[in-house]
């Protein structure tokens, strides 16, 4: 802009006068701009105020109540019923004061399973009393001797530390007379059916145990507690546990060395072998 432009723009803006109601309408301008200021989204400061009241309220109970239906569900989820496997003990007697026959299970309502763990009746284990006191090291077969049923039942217990929710003994003539009842054991492999002395000798001859034998031995057991769980007739065994079951076998040749101690001979179950079975049981 040179010298005579600004002398015109500055003649013309001298010429410009403010009267009194020019003023009153800038400062009227001035606070309607000053009160637009104050408001936000179109209200008020009064209306404003009330809904942040509001929204803070809100936020403060969600807040408040976030961690207590945190607890609650934990609490509901510690409160609710856990199934519990039922783990129990069933032997075989004989007029010799011998078991020749022990089984350890555990019965598993969820899954509907049952394990079983046949126990070789020359197995190395503590022998316990009647009252629960360790007498000293036999085989399983002499637990019987030592300290009745209730001796049987303390030694496998102890041994496998499981717990006591079902325990049942019967005699020989007790399981012969039953499986010659049901008209014998069938067995899938060979198309056989057993008598009951038939099956008894076959679960007691445990003396030489391979895989192989182990294997027909389970295969025996598994039609025996089959047959007894459809009909059990007077027999009080495998208390609590349904018809509809899978019976899974828990091996232990494998896991056993055979060896003499002073002359006599044992299967020897050693620490490692002896925690799988236990998991096995528990699991």
């Amino acid at each position: 802009m040179n010298n005579k432009e600004k002398d015109t723009f500055f003649e013309v803006f001298d010429r410009v006068k403010f009267n009194d109601n020019d003023r009153k309408k800038v400062f009227h301008k001035l606070h309607e701009r000053k009160d637009k200021k104050l408001t936000f989204l179109g209200f008020s400061p009064v209306v404003l105020s009330s809904i942040l009241g509001i929204v803070t309220v809100v936020l403060l109970m969600v807040l408040w109540s976030s961690p207590n239906a945190v607890i609650q569900e934990q609490q509901q989820v510690n409160s609710s019923p856990t199934v519990k496997k039922q783990t129990g003990v069933f032997f075989i007697t004989n007029e010799n004061l011998r078991a020749p026959l022990n089984i350890v299970y555990s019965y598993n309502p969820s899954a509907k399973s049952l394990d079983v763990l046949s126990v070789p009746r020359d197995l190395y284990v503590p022998i316990f009393s009647s009252e629960g006191k360790k007498i000293g090291m036999d085989k399983m077969l002499h637990a019987y001797a030592f300290g009745g049923e209730e001796g049987v039942k303390q030694t496998l217990l102890n041994y496998f530390q499981i717990k006591d929710d079902s325990f049942s003994g019967i005699t020989e003539e007790e399981f012969i007379k039953y499986v010659d009842q049901i008209g014998g054991i069938s067995l899938k492999s060979d198309d056989e059916v057993l008598g009951g002395e038939e099956v008894l000798t076959s679960l007691s001859d445990r003396n030489l145990m391979t895989e192989n034998e182990e294997k027909k031995h389970y295969e025996i057991l598994t039609a025996v507690l089959e047959r007894l769980l459809e009909d059990p007739k007077e027999l009080n065994i495998l208390e609590g546990v349904p018809e509809e079951v899978e019976v899974n076998t828990i091996q232990i040749a494998d896991k056993v060395n055979a060896e003499k101690i002073e002359g006599i001979f044992y299967f020897i179950l050693e620490d490692e072998g002896l925690e799988e079975v236990k998991r096995s049981l528990k699991e």
